[in-house]
């Protein structure tokens, strides 16, 4: 793979800038952003984007990747607490065929499903909520958030999450799963938390479905923030987390979970999220941009802005607001996404753009459409034991 400093200025397009800002243009050189509503440059490639939105590469702040080669699973209409779900699961890893991928042996390609997953629905950076394996740190679809401790639950790790809280750095976010359910039990982790000193400023909870309006408000006063999965909860629990509070504290972002339980990809939230109308689309969009990347206390993710990392997506024009676009948007509608200035997915109408920086690219399908993808992902993909859903990647 060749990769050269080369600019890129992407017109005609709406950029979502910062402070909602809407740009008509975007340059990139080399990894970072040059600027918004600047001109190209001499040498640049100029792409007409014909009034898609730009947005910046989407913030997936909660998967568990390896999870992402199941289908959804449950054994009963509707759980009452996550503790439910995981004593009728754990049981069937060993029988159920449904779960025979999961075995040691295939934990890196599984963990590559999630990535591809990812990538193919406009994500840039994703949280992974589980031990940073060796794989995370070598080349990989998307960037992983490397900066944080998680526990899983007060429900498997007990009293240890004191613990895990009280060793995480104050400027590192604290993540655990909390408050996943509609019955007493869930509602009662929060008041456990907050007694064993777990609820403080870079605490994010994950889930927080049986959390009332009030003690939401209560919990973003103190700085506390909500990771929301809505189509999991859905799926097990049939009801919603009521984000408002944290919402309109900023302490607000959107996961995808796995698709044990999720629908599918973030695409797939941010859809469901705006079919609440607890936030608006802007709002929406914020979850997974800007609004994740302060949640998860990212630097350089989440915004488009002079000298950011050059993580971007575009995404074809839906709508006339530019920010109804992105809510409604499926990974069919993404026709370029790039990481750190290098392109990894595009529509064939954009391939020029790996031309352009002299990346090499295959021809592939994504849920039945033509895309062009970097040739390194396309074999890395092609060597899979387990297959990411709806892409086809030929010999390459």
């Amino acid at each position: 793979m060749r990769w050269r400093q080369a600019g890129i200025t992407l017109v005609n397009a709406r950029v979502i800038g910062e402070a909602g800002r809407v740009a008509s243009t975007v340059r990139v050189r080399g990894d970072r952003v040059d600027g918004l509503d600047v001109a190209p440059a001499r040498d640049d490639l100029v792409v007409d984007l014909d009034g898609a939105v730009v947005t910046p590469g989407l913030v997936n702040a909660h998967d568990h990747l390896e999870l992402n080669s199941f289908p959804r699973l449950k054994w009963r209409e509707r759980y009452d607490n996550a503790g439910e779900w995981i004593a009728d699961f754990q049981p069937r890893f060993t029988r159920d065929p449904c779960l025979a991928p999961a075995n040691p042996e295939t934990l890196e390609d599984r963990l590559w499903v999630g990535g591809l997953k990812n990538l193919l629905s406009g994500v840039t950076t994703v949280c992974h909520h589980n031990p940073l394996h060796r794989s995370l740190r070598r080349p990989f679809p998307v960037r992983v958030v490397r900066n944080y401790r998680i526990s899983h639950s007060l429900l498997i790790d007990g009293p240890q999450v004191a613990e895990s809280y009280r060793r995480t750095p104050s400027e590192w976010p604290w993540i655990i799963h909390a408050a996943e359910g509609v019955d007493g039990a869930a509602a009662r982790e929060i008041e456990l938390l907050d007694q064993l000193g777990c609820l403080g400023a870079n605490t994010v909870l994950v889930h927080g479905v049986a959390i009332c309006a009030e003690r939401g408000r209560q919990l973003a006063s103190r700085g506390v923030s909500l990771i929301w999965c809505p189509t999991s909860n859905a799926f097990l629990f049939a009801a919603c987390a009521d984000v408002r509070a944290f919402d309109d504290a900023g302490r607000l972002a959107l996961g995808s979970d796995s698709r044990l339980s999720g629908e599918g990809d973030l695409l797939d939230e941010v859809r469901a999220a705006a079919a609440t109308h607890q936030v608006s689309a802007e709002g929406v969009v914020r979850m997974v941009t800007s609004g994740a990347a302060d949640v998860l206390r990212l630097t350089g993710a989440g915004r488009l802005r002079a000298r950011a990392l050059a993580d971007l997506a575009v995404i074809r024009p839906l709508a006339n607001d530019a920010y109804d676009t992105i809510a409604g948007a499926c990974r069919t509608d993404v026709t370029l996404v790039m990481v750190g200035g290098q392109a990894a997915l595009a529509a064939p109408e954009l391939a020029d753009v790996f031309t352009h920086l002299g990346v090499e690219r295959t021809e592939v399908m994504v849920d039945g459409q033509p895309r062009v993808m970097a040739r390194w992902l396309a074999r890395r993909a092609r060597r899979l034991r387990l297959a990411e859903p709806g892409l086809e990647v030929a010999a390459c």
